[in-house]
């Protein structure tokens, strides 16, 4: 009993003697937060590789590219949050010879990210190599520890068309009337699509029509020379905002299709699945033909005739 009492007594004087050092030496060490910035305050975004960069202002609630074209909100919103959120980890080197080897040096990096809130660079960082699948090596520019946070470089893309609002294009709210310029109008009328030359309609088929220009995507700013499109529509949309004009190209030699709206400064390129489902004739959206099916019968009296005929 007594050498029991003796071996809890030792147990419980090496505890306290350990807790003792530990708080000595300044506690339990913690990995530091790689970053710690207030994404709230960020208004401006610059993204740099070796030969091109990109820079994003924030402009009230929306973020906008340098020419003016509006940018993805969410897409920016997410990748600041994400660094926000990159966590708290052991660094995996230190040395310069690491630094390059890895590409998060000044001279020698795939990615930087420059982070601002007003005049105030509030993060400067550069990611390199992966070391694995959706993690990137990571350096602030004024610190030597290099870290893997959970990033990619392809979400730090230098294009503006990387950036880009792709509904830019959509209509406000719902479509209340539909020219193709020089070929028909509709109207709605009672919740129903009416022409002007009172033609028959499907109403399925209207409704799909408007729903391919009010989910409308682009995927890019287009630099084609319009001059040499082989077919342009022009299609005048009315929306909650008033009218406004697109017009659609076509060039047939690599199948490509540009969209251009009187609201917007620029020439957007969309994919052929969606350019060629915009440009519809007013007999795309008729009823399908009833299929008659003949018959050489076309009475039971016929019938009763045939088979008195035939006794």
């Amino acid at each position: 009993m007594r050498q029991n009492f003796l071996i809890g007594l030792l147990v419980v004087q090496v505890i306290v003697i350990a807790l003792f050092f530990v708080t000595q030496s300044g506690g339990v060490r913690t990995p530091e937060a790689f970053l710690e910035f207030d994404a709230a305050t960020v208004d401006r975004f610059v993204i740099a590789s070796t030969d091109e960069s990109i820079e994003l202002t924030k402009d009230g609630e929306n973020w906008v590219l340098p020419d003016g074209n509006p940018a993805d909100v969410d897409k920016v919103d997410r990748v600041i949050g994400k660094l926000v959120d990159s966590g708290a980890d052991w660094p995996v080197a230190t040395s310069q010879s690491a630094a390059k080897r890895f590409e998060v040096a000044q001279g020698s990096f795939q990615k930087q990210i420059s982070i601002y809130s007003g005049q105030d660079l509030i993060v400067d960082l550069y990611l390199g190599t992966s070391p694995n699948f959706r993690r990137v090596h990571a350096r602030r520019a004024n610190k030597n520890e290099i870290y893997s946070i959970e990033f990619s470089n392809f979400e730090a893309g230098t294009s503006p068309s990387a950036w880009l609002d792709k509904s830019l294009l959509q209509p406000s709210g719902p479509i209340k009337s539909f020219e193709r310029v020089g070929a028909y109008k509709l109207v709605q009328e009672d919740g129903k699509w009416t022409t002007e030359s009172d033609s028959v309609l499907d109403e399925s088929k209207v409704r799909s029509n408007m729903d391919r220009f009010e989910s409308l995507s682009v995927f890019e700013l287009s630099d084609n020379e319009l001059s040499g499109a082989t077919t342009t529509t022009q299609f005048v949309i009315e929306d909650d905002e008033g009218f406004f004009m697109l017009t659609i190209y076509h060039f047939d030699v690599a199948d490509d299709w540009v969209v251009v709206s009187d609201r917007r400064g620029s020439q957007y390129g969309v994919a052929t699945y969606i350019g060629s489902q915009l440009v519809k004739d007013l007999s795309d959206l008729a009823p399908d033909e009833a299929i008659e099916v003949e018959s050489d019968v076309e009475s039971d009296d016929d019938m009763e005739e045939i088979l008195i005929e035939a006794d």
